[in-house]
């Protein structure tokens, strides 16, 4: 997969600043669904470009097996002004 960028990990946090100058930070914790992986591709030949594009506008849910685990998830972006990147936002972690 090239560059693929698996390592993000991100909370579900918020932060507020308060009128005291301080700040309210609340913290929910970690969720898988949290995560966005970056998609690198290098070399795609045309015809494999066209099936994945093809994919990509016809399932709205797509299943990513990569090397971190299973993903179900939506494909939110496709870039191709350098090589072929695609943006996966993860909806949940599949049993593997």
């Amino acid at each position: 997969m090239g560059k693929s960028d698996f390592s993000s990990l991100s909370r579900r946090v918020s932060r507020t600043a308060t009128l005291d100058g301080g700040a309210l930070i609340v913290d929910n914790g970690y969720s898988v669904s949290d995560a966005t992986y970056i998609l690198s591709v290098p070399d795609l030949s045309a015809e494999s470009r066209l099936a994945l594009l093809a994919t990509l506008q016809r399932h709205s849910l797509i299943t990513l097996s990569c090397k971190t685990g299973c993903y179900l998830g939506v494909v939110e972006q496709v870039d191709e002004s350098q090589g072929f990147k695609i943006r996966f936002l993860v909806k949940a972690q599949l049993n593997t």
